[in-house]
């Protein structure tokens, strides 16, 4: 349950250390961070206040010596304050407040989170500190008088968090000095309590806990204090019986504390990270990642599979698209239903003009937009089948993606001839498809490229190989400076002739293109002109026929005239005038003209004969001068006029052909154009692909990348304090021993395959790629922290008991103690306890009883941690592993403040410890000066039979209580001691003071008491 904690740090090294342990609480435990509250209180000189942005304010070097000589007396830091507590007690009432009521308290409470009552607040402060000093027991008493006026119904704990000097850099005997006064103020405090109002008085602390570098200084070992505080504040049990004050143990309070934390938890989420990562690179580097192998061998095939590929059925079967509409031919001939009538040639030809201009508008329009179309599905047949090869290439083996892209390179190669080794090779890729399409209708159009400089350039280069390949073949054999030479001179005629092929291609394309250009302005010029031609010769056709028509008039107008003149004029006459003659005849003679008559009646046999045959000879005749004067020329201008009639219809087809050939021409130009675009689309696909497929391939390695990062990331180094079960080395070597178990090649069998992966975002492939990796090791998750110390195939029995001892060790006090009187004072034992899941309880309880007599387990709520607090309760300040040090420091350098102290006993009891040698020293120094065993000279350094000691007497007494060199000179001054009487001594020590004149305070105690010893009444 977490509680309430607000943390108030006094000095800028504890600010550091509140920081890091609010970052850890965060990290650790999010509930507990939830109610947890860390400030600065700061000092500009005039004023004070509290800052919660530790970060700003805060001393990562945790270098005393930057705070030490900026700081004002003690007394003037505790004058200051006090006056300006009225300043300060609205600040402390408002963070106090928000201790259970900030928003993320409140957030938390929503959630359903139990918070506990009893607030805790903490007074951080480094001992050597001196403004910490000087405020911090006029704040324990505001804060006391806040918690009785304004918060009388809140449980509280008011506990003090000790820095002690060892955890700071550029530590001086100063600082030290500076902790032993501040311990024995606090001492002294802590015995006779404070006033927290005019009727009340009570401890400043409940609790005193102390930190020394037992695990380093506090710039290296940051991480390991903050997470053993956060981890001291997450699990803390109630102190339960710690009465301080009433028991004392040898005369002082019992009012320290001390405290160490461990946890011990299997990293499940970094565990499962770290292997998944490890098999995700691994699934990367297998399986999408490998190399294309580039031999002789391989770019021969890659050659011969970029010409399989345009010459395959899928490929020819999708250009055929581009001609035909649902199954049929798309161009449908121009043939207008127009008859050609005899005189209207014109009217004809402004028809097919008309039909023209409607066919072009229209139906040739109709007939593009189907291209169009045909186009769009020829590109996306094209670019469909280019895609089923790239997939049929990436799923065939695991660097499938690789030859792909090999692949595509060859299919859109420009200079594909230079690949080759032989001119009897015919490489085909889509480039030498598009020359070919290009030059599709070179032949319709009449032009020839000249290609002769390329091929020669080409042929050289190709000799140029071979020339290279003989000389390598002869260097094997035969090693030689001239052949080496060679072989650079012809490498380097190679890279010319290759460049110079390569420009002169490029040359010779862009030339080929020009003259096409050319060409169909040409073509399409004489498609017009061929028009023209052929309407003038159908108009002279027309012309020709008016003329023979009118010709043919005149002669059937002069055979009509011929008839009649042959016909019924001549005959005519004749038969006048043969009546005329009867009636002249009858006229002059009627006999005769009856005689006539009788005689033509009795032969009319005769002359009817005569005149038939007569007629017939006439009528033939007659036609004989019509066949040869008129007949034959009408004949003639008829089939004149058939043959121009005939001649006159063939022009009007040849004319329709002619609009047909144009605008099929016009046609043809624009499929032309269709296929060259169709082909420098697919080209342009296949370069899309290509680089789709790089930066896929870059992708991937980005991920392996990432992942090989992640997996490293992934580490199981946190602190001292909080171990893992497995570290790193554990974790991999678990990890290469399953890796031959592991499904590598399932993930592309099942989940996404090579030629799927291309197809997705780098994000989408990560998506599956992560989730089954680590699907694989989910049934890690499972394990408690005992389970999993079982598992021998995760970590060994030997490795798994030394996690457990090394859990114990590491949750060890965060305090040096000297193991003397701990007979007097039964709370002060190491007590440990600790918290671990239900299953685990009763394995792990029977390994560390072995261990601590005073263990106690609890259950905890998280089966993958073990927790372990080790605790020290109410032990007296004498009981620090360094505090004759400390007093030591203190006595040598705190002159005026000892003054100040005078009335402060002193921490360490006078029974116990160095001074009580050290004052059998000074008397032993005060008894050899006053019976002249020592004697100054001349500058006043003290000298015992020829030894020069010192001048200093306290210099002098302190060598001789302490250091080595001096134990057998001290011996020899108490055995002479000792031969004096008693009597004499006490005269000698009573002309002592009055001899010497500049005895200190310390040494006339000394005197007097040495006085009261050799008195002879005593």
């Amino acid at each position: 349950m977490p509680k309430p904690t607000t943390i108030l740090a006094l000095d800028p090294h504890s600010a550091a250390l509140c920081a890091t342990i609010k970052q850890q609480l965060q990290y650790h435990s999010i509930e507990q961070s939830q109610v947890f509250q860390a400030y600065l209180l700061t000092w500009d000189g005039l004023n004070f206040g509290f800052r919660s942005d530790l970060e700003q304010m805060t001393d990562q070097n945790f270098d005393l010596t930057k705070t030490r000589s900026h700081q004002a007396s003690i007394s003037q830091i505790r004058s200051q304050f006090i006056n300006a507590t009225n300043q300060i007690q609205p600040l402390l009432i408002e963070l106090l407040k928000n201790a259970d009521q900030s928003l993320e308290a409140i957030a938390a409470k929503q959630t359903g989170v139990e918070i506990a009552n009893l607030h805790r607040v903490y007074l951080m402060l480094s001992v050597s500190d001196r403004f910490s000093r000087g405020v911090i027991f006029q704040l324990t008493r505001l804060i006391r008088w806040l918690f009785t006026k304004f918060f009388a119904d809140v449980p509280h704990s008011l506990e003090a968090l000790l820095l002690l000097p060892g955890l700071f850099n550029q530590t001086t005997t100063a600082d030290y000095a500076a902790a032993y006064g501040f311990l024995k103020e606090l001492d002294w405090t802590m015995t006779n309590g404070v006033v927290i109002s005019g009727t009340q008085k009570g401890l400043p602390f409940d609790n005193c806990w102390l930190i020394d570098d037992r695990i380093g200084e506090l710039k290296d070992n940051l991480i390991s204090y903050a997470d053993a505080f956060s981890g001291f504040l997450t699990v803390e049990p109630e102190i339960n019986g710690l009465l301080i004050g009433i028991n004392k143990v040898r005369g002082k309070i019992p009012a320290y504390s001390a405290f160490g934390y461990g946890e011990l938890f299997f990293p499940v989420e970094t565990a499962v990270s770290r292997l998944s990562n490890a098999l995700a690179a691994n699934i990367m580097v297998t399986q999408f990642l490998p190399r294309a192998e580039s031999t002789p061998e391989s770019n021969r095939k890659w050659l011969l599979d970029a010409k399989e590929f345009v010459l395959s059925e899928d490929y020819s079967n999708a250009f055929l698209l581009l001609e035909r509409d649902k199954g049929r031919p798309v161009w449908q001939d121009f043939n207008p239903r127009l008859e050609m009538r005899a005189g209207m040639v014109q009217e004809y030809i402004m028809e097919l003009q008309r039909a023209y201009q409607q066919f072009e508008n229209k139906e040739l329009l109709s007939y593009k937009r189907s291209l169009e179309s045909c186009c769009k599905q020829a590109q996306s047949a094209l670019v469909a089948f280019l895609d089923r090869t790239i997939n049929r290439y990436a799923d065939a083996a695991p660097r499938g993606l690789h030859e792909a892209i090999r692949l595509l390179n060859v299919l859109t190669y420009s200079y594909l001839e230079l690949q080759t080794e032989s001119i009897s090779e015919q490489p085909q890729n889509l480039v030498t498809e598009l020359r070919i399409t290009e030059a599709f209708l070179d032949s319709r159009l009449e032009i020839k490229i000249d290609q002769e400089n390329t091929q020669n350039l080409l042929n050289q280069v190709l000799s140029l190989k071979l020339r290279r390949q003989q000389l390598h073949d002869s260097l094997g054999q035969f090693s030689s400076e001239e052949i080496a030479l060679e072989i650079e001179t012809t490498q380097e005629q190679l890279e010319t002739a290759i460049a110079e092929y390569r420009q002169a291609l490029n040359i010779e394309v862009d030339q080929a293109r020009k003259i096409r250009l050319i060409a169909i302005a040409r073509a399409r010029e004489k498609a017009q002109e061929t028009i023209i031609i052929v309407q003038k010769h159908l108009t002279s056709i027309e012309n020709q026929i008016h003329t023979a028509t009118d010709h043919l008039n005149e002669l059937l107008e002069e055979e009509s005239f011929f008839r009649y003149q042959y016909l019924f004029i001549y005959p005519l006459v004749v038969v006048v005038v043969c009546v005329i003659l009867l009636i002249l005849t009858g006229l002059f003679s009627q006999s005769s003209l009856w005689s006539l008559l009788q005689e033509f009646w009795r032969n009319l046999g005769t002359y009817l004969l005569w005149t038939i045959s007569a007629t017939f000879i006439y009528l033939g005749l007659v036609w004989l001068k019509y066949s040869t004067n008129i007949r034959d020329r009408i004949q003639q201008v008829q089939k004149q006029i058939k043959r121009l009639e005939s001649s006159l219809k063939a022009s009007a087809v040849e004319l329709r052909h002619s609009y047909n050939q144009q605008l099929k021409l016009d046609y043809d130009l624009y499929l032309q154009n269709l296929r060259i675009e169709a082909l420098n689309h697919l080209i342009k696909t296949a370069k899309q692909r290509t680089e789709t497929l790089r930066q896929t391939q870059s992708n991937f390695e980005q991920i392996y990348d990432d992942l090989v990062d992640k997996r490293d990331r992934a580490t199981t180094k946190f602190s001292d304090i909080r171990l893992t079960v497995l570290t790193d080395a554990d974790i991999d070597a678990y990890y290469q021993s399953i890796l031959p178990k592991l499904p590598i090649k399932q993930f592309t069998q099942e989940q996404v395959s090579r030629s799927q992966s291309w197809q997705m975002s780098a994000e989408a492939f990560q998506n599956r790629l992560i989730p089954f990796a680590r699907q694989q090791f989910e049934p890690l998750s499972d394990l408690s922290i005992g389970e999993l110390l079982q598992q021998s195939e995760l970590i060994s029995t030997h490795t798994a008991n030394l996690r457990l001892n090394q859990l114990y060790n590491n949750a060890d006090l965060l305090l040096r103690l000297q193991d003397i009187d701990t007979n007097l004072n039964q709370t002060s034992q190491k007590e440990l306890t600790i918290w671990v899941g239900e299953k685990d309880k009763e394995r792990l309880f029977g390994f560390y009883s072995r261990l601590s007599r005073t263990l106690t387990a609890l259950v905890g709520e998280d089966e993958k941690r073990l927790y372990m607090l080790t605790r020290c309760l109410g032990f007296p300040a004498y009981l620090l592993s360094q505090i004759e040090f400390y007093r030591d420091c203190y006595e040598r350098t705190e002159r005026e403040q000892i003054q100040e102290d005078e009335n402060i006993p002193d921490l360490i009891p006078d029974e116990i410890g160095s001074s009580k040698e050290l004052k059998l020293a000074y008397q032993t120094l005060l008894l050899a000066i006053a019976l002249d065993l020592l004697s100054q000279n001349s500058q006043g350094i003290y000298q015992f039979q020829g030894n020069l000691l010192d001048s200093n007497r306290e210099q002098i007494a302190l060598s001789l209580a302490n250091e080595f060199p001096y134990q057998e000179l001290y011996r020899d001054i108490k055995d002479l001691i000792e031969t004096f009487d008693r009597e004499l001594i006490y005269q000698k020590l009573q002309t002592l003071e009055t001899s010497i004149n500049n005895l200190t305070d310390h040494e006339r105690k000394f005197l007097d008491q040495l006085l009261i010893d050799y008195n002879p009444l005593n």
